[in-house]
């Protein structure tokens, strides 16, 4: 399941975190600055990837406006976009998950 929520609780202080829908769409929309928010590590990563996909869609516009028509630009960016925002959330979260269970958190269902 790809947007699955989770809840994270620390064993000693049974202080608790939520990852839920709007998790995925604030790690998506960013990226980088969410880690940041849940001091989570992976910034670099994460702003490596954000870079890569944002001149992956600037590559798709720029050089898709010599070689294909408005109509055919037009549609792959509007697959390109969601897709690229798909997989920057979905990287984010795991390296938010990560961080959890690397501290000893313990994941709960929601």
């Amino acid at each position: 399941m790809p947007f699955r929520s989770y809840r994270f609780e620390h064993p000693t202080s049974e202080a608790t975190e939520a990852i839920s829908g709007w998790s995925y769409v604030a790690a998506a929309f960013f990226g980088p600055l969410y880690l940041l928010y849940r001091r989570a590590t992976g910034f670099f990563p994460s702003l490596a990837l954000s870079i890569v996909l944002t001149l992956g869609i600037v590559g798709i516009s720029g050089v898709g406006s010599y070689f294909l028509p408005n109509r055919t630009l037009l549609a792959a960016l509007v697959i390109a976009v969601p897709v690229a925002l798909l997989i920057q959330s979905s990287f984010v979260i795991g390296c938010v998950r990560k961080y959890y269970r690397r501290r000893g958190w313990i994941a709960r269902a929601p």
